[in-house]
């Protein structure tokens, strides 16, 4: 009997508790799906909205009308595609469109308005979303650059700041051209005999062991050689590991963090002890070379951080020698600039690429600019290059082909706090209108702001000239509404590093080879049992992924040898 009684008051206790969660979750239901209707009734126009779903219908929509792996960022300008559908009677999107995601994931609005998103970006520059520092956090534990605030973020940045810069990274060309000149190889190798085409293979896998060999050279003069091995090296493995975990524990933020789950976490730990081995070798090999003196006026990254050794050290601490807090965020760091660093200018020539292929107008433009700054003889390029570093600042069309490519296709975009100001609100220029960002945090929409027609002339073409045409030409690019960087004090740090590798590819690329796509060869190399490929928009090339944005399938091409003035 006593144990009868025991289970009646578990069983109780239990009901109690499953009663306290539903009621907790009915009401914040209620909070979120209140906010949208208080909005709309201030005249905010808003999407199509469900007392019991929210927008999560919208959402829905947008997944059934796209293949499972498609990229969220592609929802920016599908909205716009079907503005007669979700905001009719409206000429345009609204500037600000509220997404009620609950509980899916984090409620956003969208800013598809330059003025709006500066306003978040950089007067104020409201602090990053938690929705930033949990993706971040199995990698770096939360004390990088991209999840830290205040006087930690302003220290680092400064501290990490001069390794980005244009001279800087001029010192440094020699290393990066040895890196590149390693792909230029590894295309010819995959090329045809007498210029026929080669083996079909995944450009995105080239591309990102290339910018994974640059930025390990760049930040910690290390030399990894992935694109040499046959296979992987474990500090790749498991940075790769820790990303694919990342994307899981985004892509499920409101419902359970994987990332606190014990499995989860082992692989975490681990993935980090791997990464965390060889980055504090490289910087006790450095703090042995006379505290991170450059050779021959070289300085990586981690050379210019552990300048500031001393300053940080700890009462008690040896001369030299860091301190606990020192590593934990110069490691962190150094982890975060390797995940950008390769990861998103991997992806960026693989639609820089696809662009060119799909325009051979601009790509003889491109080549012509190079055999005009650099020489008739594309052999020669690198070596030019390295006698004359500042040759590489000299092709304006080229920097018009990537700005272009980073137009037509942003891959990340900032997420703020909208509820670090009390009371805070966005507004547009020539509108009263207010916009809350209470409960929300205030997305910046690049897709959309850089496709949005009253900034850009014919925006969805590709159109390098619009970059080095005077002002007041009708193509003059609007440079405030390019914003794949983000925008403000919280920009990208490594924009002009990943501006540099994009330049060398196009140089030393452009004028060697013939790329193309090649979903036929790929499609027979899959086998007759492969399951059909999507397709958007038309094309078999679409943005995939749960994190930052990447090709699909890895961007299958093909390379040829170029008889030099040959056509493409």
């Amino acid at each position: 009997m006593a144990s009868l009684g025991v289970s009646a008051i578990l069983l109780r206790s239990l009901g109690v508790i499953v009663a306290f969660v539903v009621l907790r979750f009915l009401r914040r239901t209620y909070i979120e799906r209140m906010r949208i209707r208080s909005l709309r009734a201030q005249g905010i126009p808003m999407l199509p909205h469900s007392l019991v779903f929210g927008h999560l219908p919208v959402l829905g929509q947008f997944r059934k009308e796209h293949p499972p792996d498609v990229n969220i960022y592609m929802m920016h300008n599908w909205l716009v595609r079907n503005l007669d559908r979700y905001f009719p009677g409206h000429k345009k999107v609204p500037p600000l469109v509220y997404l009620d995601l609950w509980p899916m994931a984090g409620s956003l609005v969208m800013a598809y308005d330059a003025a709006a998103a500066s306003q978040f970006t950089q007067s104020p520059s409201l602090p990053k979303d938690p929705v930033t520092r949990m993706f971040m956090e199995p990698l770096t534990g939360g004390n990088d650059l991209v999840s830290t605030e205040g006087a930690i973020w302003k220290t680092w940045r400064t501290r990490f700041s001069p390794g980005f810069s244009p001279r800087n990274l001029s010192a440094l060309l020699p290393e990066l051209l040895e890196e590149a000149q390693v792909f230029v190889n590894g295309l010819r190798n995959l090329a045809g005999k007498d210029g026929e085409w080669g083996p079909v293979f995944k450009l995105e896998e080239k591309t990102t062991n290339l910018t994974f060999d640059i930025i390990t050279r760049a930040s910690l003069d290390m030399r990894l050689h992935e694109q040499s091995r046959q296979s992987d090296s474990p500090f790749k493995s498991a940075l790769m590991s820790q990303i694919k975990i990342m994307g899981m524990v985004t892509k499920v933020v409101q419902i359970i963090r994987l990332d606190k789950l014990p499995w989860y976490h082992a692989t975490i730990s681990r993935n980090n002890s791997v990464m965390h081995k060889v980055l504090v070798s490289q910087i006790e090999n450095k703090l042995r070379s006379d505290a991170g003196a450059s050779v021959q006026g070289k300085k990586t990254i981690v050379d210019l951080a552990i300048k500031h050794v001393d300053k940080d050290a700890g009462a008690g601490a040896s001369r030299g020698k860091p301190d606990a807090a020192f590593m934990l965020h110069l490691i962190a760091n150094l982890k975060a600039f390797i995940f950008a660093g390769h990861d998103t200018t991997a992806s960026t020539i693989c639609f820089m690429t696809k662009l060119l292929q799909d325009n051979p107008d601009c790509l003889a433009r491109l080549r012509a600019e190079h055999d005009a700054v650099l020489g008739p003889d594309p052999e020669r390029a690198g070596e030019v290059l390295a006698a004359s570093p500042h040759l590489l600042y000299a092709l304006p069309y080229t920097l018009g082909v990537i700005k272009e490519t980073l137009r037509l296709f942003p891959l990340a975009a900032t997420v703020r706090d909208g509820n670090h100001v009390p009371g805070y609100a966005l507004t547009v220029p020539g509108s009263t209108t207010k916009y809350p960002t209470r409960g929300f945090g205030p997305w910046l929409a690049a897709p959309g702001i850089q496709r949005n027609a009253d900034y850009w002339p014919r925006p969805d073409a590709f159109l390098p000239q619009r970059w080095t045409v005077p002002e007041g030409d009708p193509l003059y690019a609007a440079r405030e509404a390019w914003t794949p960087f983000s925008l403000g004090p919280r920009n990208c740090i490594g924009m002009e590093l990943a501006m540099v590798e994009l330049r060398l590819v196009a140089v030393l690329v452009a004028r060697t080879f013939d790329v193309r796509e090649a979903w036929a060869e790929w499609d027979a190399k899959q086998g007759p049992k492969a399951t059909p490929s999507h397709v958007v928009d038309g094309e078999r090339l679409y943005c995939i992924g749960d994190g930052t944005v990447h090709p699909k399938d890895g961007m299958p091409v093909v390379v040829r040898l170029r008889t030099h003035g040959s056509s493409p």
